[in-house]
């Protein structure tokens, strides 16, 4: 039995009947006779179809048990009376609302009362398992019982499981701030299970641009951004790293927090000089360059990394190790991480191979490799990646020793200008419309993979409905 809708009217008034028996019966001293006394009413007012005094009822057979602390009766009541003939979905909600609300009285830290509890979440489960008006209900308990298999069992996986289990971005009648809650602790345990890819699919079901215009908005927006900060480094996408840490210093509690707002700020830097070249790629770091904020809050050194990384120059590995080795980069978590450390250097590589693209038409392969500080096979194979990505246009005469750059730049310019602060030319222009382009079919196709985990979730939905 699922519940019948609620009545528009009551085909008789028991209120008055209420107000005469029941504190009648709080008397009584036997509360098992109190009870079978309740249960003839909560009969009377089913049947006549009288929501208000029905819930009356329900919630006094509720307190009278906790009260007694006969949970086991409770614990068979809830079954039973859910299941009563003709029995409104209102009360329902309002008998398992009611034994919610007493749950915080049974100590989980006392075996017997735990087990308990447990037991009446567990039952509280399966009465509103595919039941949409007791929705909200079933995912406090099955946070509740998530909690204690985390807290009490250590049991991660089977915490992340029963959390995991419900689509609260499907509830209607969740407050909203509720489900971003929700969601946001599914992807917690998640992620403390080194699940990125389930992390990732979680995170998909917020977006940035609704966190706003509610009690906990920018609280929870820090929040979920640092989780997606956890999955993009897991990924090694430091272009969102970049992303999303600009949106999280915009915060005014992260900025209140001096220590992390300039670590943030640092690791901006750091990232920004890790992500590959294009378009969009340019316009951060020249965007980030002539930021005030990092000007004031960032030591020189690392602030100087911006400025060697967007000037028409060679960098010279040796002279960053000097210079950033053993001051910064051995401080900084990104650079303990030895493929990061690697990527810095394959950035700077592919710099100077841009570099060298615009101002040769012709070099030999020894003088390339000299200005690359690399083998001459590992200048073949840094200019042989360069070209497969579009970064560069080049031919590798292997007899001859000599590659030949294409004069015809097909470097993405940013919508700042080019490097000397000159307006684009035409090729440029076209390249940068072409770069841009990309980026927007990239995250079109994105989207489109995050609206079609959607529907499969709505589809999955409105088939439980139909069963129920």
């Amino acid at each position: 039995m699922s519940g019948r809708e609620d009545p528009l009217k009551a085909e008789k008034d028991f209120s008055a009947t209420l107000d005469e028996n029941i504190p009648l019966i709080e008397k009584l001293t036997d509360y098992k006779q109190a009870i079978d006394k309740y249960l003839v009413l909560e009969k009377q007012t089913r049947q006549s179809s009288d929501l208000a005094s029905s819930k009356r009822v329900l919630v006094k057979i509720v307190e009278t048990l906790v009260d007694n602390n006969d949970w086991d009766y409770l614990d068979d009541l809830l079954t039973i009376l859910s299941k009563k003939h003709g029995q409104l979905k209102s009360s329902i909600q309002t008998l398992i609302k009611s034994t919610i609300d007493k749950l915080p009285n049974l100590d989980e830290n006392v075996k017997k009362e735990l087990d308990l509890k447990i037991k009446l979440i567990e039952t509280i489960r399966t009465i509103t398992d595919k039941k949409i008006f007791v929705e909200v209900e079933r995912a406090i308990v099955l946070k509740n019982l998530s909690e204690i298999y985390l807290e009490k069992f250590n049991n991660l996986d089977k915490a992340t499981e029963i959390l995991c289990d419900l689509q609260v971005e499907t509830y209607s009648l969740m407050p909203f701030q509720t489900k971003i809650e929700y969601i946001l602790e599914q992807i917690r345990l998640t992620l403390a299970k080194k699940d990125f890819s389930q992390a990732k699919i979680l995170s998909r079901k917020i977006l940035l641009k609704s966190l706003k215009n509610f009690e906990k908005a920018e609280y929870l927006k820090s929040v979920y951004l640092k989780y997606l900060l956890d999955i993009s480094t897991h990924e090694r996408d430091y272009i969102s790293i970049v992303k999303n840490s600009l949106l999280l210093i915009e915060l005014s509690n992260i900025k209140e927090n001096e220590v992390e707002y300039k670590s943030l700020l640092v690791s901006i830097i750091y990232y920004i000089i890790l992500s590959s070249y294009d378009n969009y790629q340019s316009d951060l770091i020249n965007k980030i360059k002539i930021n005030s904020v990092f000007i004031k809050n960032v030591d020189s050194p690392i602030f100087k990394l911006l400025e060697i990384f967007t000037t028409n120059e060679l960098i010279h590995w040796s002279n960053i190790e000097q210079i950033y080795k053993q001051e910064y980069f051995d401080k900084s978590d990104i650079f303990k991480d030895e493929i990061n450390y690697k990527n810095l250097q394959k950035r700077i590589v592919e710099h100077n191979l841009r570099i060298i693209n615009k101002y040769y038409q012709f070099i030999k392969l020894d003088r390339l490799s000299y200005l690359l500080q690399l083998s001459e096979s590992q200048a073949e194979t840094n200019v042989s990646e360069l070209v497969n990505s579009g970064m560069i246009n080049a031919k590798i005469n292997r007899p001859q020793g000599i590659v030949k750059f294409d004069k015809v730049n097909p470097v993405p310019k940013t919508s700042i200008g080019n490097e000397k602060g000159e307006a684009p030319s035409a090729n440029e222009s076209i390249n940068e419309l072409l770069n841009d382009w990309i980026y927007d079919v990239d995250k079109l196709l994105e989207e489109v993979d995050s609206i079609g985990h959607l529907i499969n979730k709505e589809e999955m939905m409105y088939g439980i409905k139909q069963k129920a």
